[in-house]
């Protein structure tokens, strides 16, 4: 089943799962794919102009691409080069220095999202330059809202997006409006159920009251990285999925017995759901920290970006 990993990247290096992760800014290992992160086995020189603009049009490409996480081979004299260019606490060491490529290497990870936000914070002529060549024009839903403010601030131009189309393409706020839409609706076919005696106004306040708390469990359930927040996570979806029901069984003639089957298969559900993604991480953490046999050689995934313009930092 290693078609539900799809993680190659790296094959040849010996490298920390946990700092890929936190490099790449994802919340479990076992979200990250192949398509989240570019190999560039050529490393440019931030000290050169033509390098320089190299790196600018592949971060334009990354973004375009919603890529996280650049993986680079340094030496350290690459390093020490970089070093000159941006802080130290960009380039994220993701495993010991190694040989690879009749090298001794480092695996560095590099996350475009942090390069744009170091770029903005310290805000050079040379930095306005390199960041308008990389994202002028682009959709402002590419990166965060904050970064688009401030790269309007700076002059630099993007396909403007308003509030509610970033509210509507955030899989969180989704999430919630879901869920708070079908609590707010779910207590309309028991006023058919001529069985129960309670209250529809408490019923449906239980609805209400109990939705953004079984949301947030639900989410911190597959979100969280430690495994102590996502069962507090799963505690709370089950205690929150469950109230309604439980004051409809207490205030009726008999609890129907397909609505108790129903409801212990959403349980099973929910430890399943963990079980698999406990089992994805596991995975996802091997397929990283294994120390990978030799094998024959392949291209490599870095290519250089199309359309390239030249001597934009002049």
């Amino acid at each position: 089943m290693n078609f539900l990993i799809d993680i190659s990247f790296g094959e040849y290096l010996i490298l920390w799962p946990r700092q890929v992760r936190l490099a790449a800014g994802v919340e479990r290992l076992g979200d990250l794919r192949d398509k989240h992160v570019r190999e560039m086995t050529h490393v440019p020189d931030p000290r050169e102009l033509e390098e320089r603009e190299l790196i600018m049009e592949t971060l334009r490409d990354s973004v375009r691409k919603r890529e996280r996480l650049w993986l680079l081979t340094m030496t350290d004299a690459q390093i020490g080069a970089w070093k000159t260019w941006v802080d130290a606490s960009l380039l994220h060491e993701l495993g010991p220095k190694q040989s690879a490529r009749e090298h001794e290497v480092t695996p560095i990870g590099i996350a475009p999202r942090l390069l744009i936000d170091f770029l903005l914070e310290r805000r050079t002529k040379a930095d306005k330059l390199f960041l308008t060549g990389a994202l002028h024009g682009l959709d402002s839903l590419l990166i965060s809202a904050r970064a688009a403010k401030q790269l309007q601030q700076l002059g630099i131009q993007l396909q403007p997006r308003s509030v509610l189309v970033r509210l509507f393409t955030n899989a969180k706020f989704l999430a919630y409006l879901v869920v708070l839409a079908y609590s707010a609706l779910r207590v309309l076919p028991v006023m058919f159920v001529r069985e129960f005696e309670g209250s529809l106004v408490m019923l449906w306040a239980i609805d209400l009251l109990t939705a953004i708390p079984y949301t947030w469990g639900l989410l911190t359930m597959v979100t969280a990285p430690r495994f102590a927040k996502r069962m507090l996570g799963m505690v709370v979806t089950i205690a929150t999925f469950m109230a309604p029901y439980v004051y409809f069984g207490l205030h009726g003639r008999g609890y129907p017995p397909h609505v108790i089957g129903i409801i212990a298969m959403l349980i099973m559900g929910t430890f399943a759901l963990e079980g698999f993604k406990a089992w994805m991480d596991r995975k996802a953490y091997k397929s990283l920290a294994k120390v990978a046999a030799p094998r024959r050689s392949r291209r490599s995934r870095w290519k250089r970006p199309k359309g390239r313009r030249k001597h934009l930092l002049h």
